[in-house]
């Protein structure tokens, strides 16, 4: 059996939120499927090509509260998702207003305490 070493170092939670990426090439809309302090799990439509440099995220995390993020692509792989096919990417944070990131700190320490 393969064994998977986290190198997160921040817990993520598990999260169906709404995001639009603006990069380069233009506005994808996708789904976050995991958030933490310092970055997002994403879902993307699988006719995706790779995404490169710097994103600007806006993620609706509630329908009072809407986040403009500036990211950093971590990681990207072709996955299965609820039974289909999704590109997946991981993003770290490069610029969040102190205001945001507590706003998340919070929801993930909800999370880790009901």
């Amino acid at each position: 059996m393969k064994t998977i070493i986290e190198k997160r170092r921040d817990p993520r939670i598990p999260v169906s939120m709404p995001v639009v990426l603006k990069t380069s090439k233009g506005a994808i809309k996708g789904k976050a499927v995991n958030l933490s302090i310092s970055g997002l799990g994403l879902l993307l439509l699988p006719e995706i090509r790779e995404i490169e440099g710097e994103i600007q995220i806006t993620l609706k995390l509630s329908e009072d509260h809407i986040m403009p993020l500036t990211c950093e692509k971590i990681w990207s792989d072709k996955i299965i998702f609820d039974g289909s096919f999704h590109i997946g990417i991981g993003v770290r944070f490069t610029k969040i207003s102190s205001n945001n990131r507590q706003i998340i700190a919070s929801k993930v320490a909800e999370y880790f305490l009901v």
